[in-house]
């Protein structure tokens, strides 16, 4: 049996084959290579393409095409495996993703092919998690902008939220999505003697630290909004005009999640309407957005490129979380990690895998 892993610009090769290791001891031989990037540029705008125009919206090259061809199992992070892939891979039948998301994977034909398709939930959500408090308190107290003040020479006193610099204790943030995230977030701002309020229609059962609400009252309550709910057809645009006009004038909206949650354009126009105080974004619609970019030239706003989820220990710790969880399939057992689970009752009766 064969492992084919691609490497990345933030997962080197090297990083699955220690991952991946332990599954030789189960008959796999474990083979990797890197998918060869010019930059981080090029590889953000792979990824944009992926997340705008699906999986096959990029073929991988040739070298790729070749190394995967008889690979029982192919690990990936950023690289798509489409329907092109798949179809020149006879013996496929498991695809594991070293992230939580899996744009780049084309699940709904793997799946028509009884291939069973694995991510790495939270493999980044300490990352993010810790990102995301960092980001609230940067835009609220002005570190950012403080910072790039001296930098400039400027010694700044007078900012655009100054009448509005909060205490976090006794403040309300509400967290749009209780995922391993959301939650995480929820528990580090505890630690701030903040209220916590959320909205998930899927969470059951949350910390009692949480008081669940409904999205509108969560907007009109919270000094500080953050969002933490992956990118569907029904969370697409979520966040726009008519939600965003019941937030208070002195709260935050803070996104470390997908920018298309947002209407860009209506929170370009809250802001600069001073109907919020502010916003910080690590996620935008045009990635890098460019100097002339409408968010961009905002003074109550702080942005980061796009780096919530980039720690290092969360890149090179994912084939290590995620090659226990595959190697369970040995003892045909089921997995929170795997995507497409309506499959596997089924899979255990047709396949030949153990």
């Amino acid at each position: 049996m064969k492992l084919v892993g691609i490497g990345d610009l933030f997962i080197p090769k090297r990083f699955i084959k220690e991952g991946f290791q332990s599954l030789e001891a189960l008959g796999v031989d474990v083979e990797v290579l890197d998918w060869e990037l010019k930059d981080h540029t090029e590889l953000q705008h792979v990824n944009l393409m992926v997340e705008n125009g699906g999986s096959d919206a990029y073929d991988p090259p040739d070298y790729i095409m070749e190394a995967v061809r008889d690979a029982d199992i192919i690990i990936t992070q950023f690289c798509p495996i489409n329907r092109k892939v798949i179809d020149q891979c006879p013996n496929l039948k498991v695809i594991g993703i070293l992230r939580s998301g899996y744009e780049n994977i084309n699940t709904e034909y793997a799946s028509s092919k009884g291939i069973l398709v694995y991510n790495t939930p939270g493999r980044n959500a300490d990352a993010v998690a810790d990102f995301t408090v960092g980001l609230l308190i940067a835009e609220c107290r002005n570190i950012a902008r403080g910072h790039l003040g001296l930098k400039e020479g400027r010694w700044i006193r007078e900012y655009p939220n100054t009448a509005q610099i909060p205490d976090l204790p006794g403040k309300t943030v509400g967290l749009v999505g209780l995922g391993e995230i959301g939650l995480k977030v929820a528990r580090r701002l505890t630690g701030f003697d903040m209220k916590i309020i959320g909205y998930d229609p899927f969470a059951s059962q949350v910390p009692d630290y949480v008081t669940l609400v409904e999205l509108e009252d969560l907007m009109k309550q919270s000094d500080f909004v953050s969002l933490h709910v992956r990118l569907t057809p029904d969370t697409e645009g979520m966040i726009d005009d008519r939600l965003l006009a019941l937030m208070k004038p002195s709260a935050y909206l803070i996104n470390t999640s997908r920018s298309a949650l947002v209407n860009e354009q209506a929170l370009y126009r809250a802001l600069k309407d001073r109907k919020l105080a502010g916003a910080a974004l690590d996620v935008f619609d045009v990635e890098p957005p460019g100097i002339d970019y409408p968010l961009v030239t905002l003074d109550n706003i702080t942005l980061t490129p796009h780096m919530a989820g980039g720690s290092i220990d969360a890149f090179y710790q994912s084939p290590k979380k995620l090659a226990p969880e595959i190697a369970k399939l040995w003892q045909k057992e089921d997995s929170r990690y795997l995507v497409n689970r309506n499959l596997f009752d089924q899979w255990l009766e047709t396949s030949s895998f153990a």
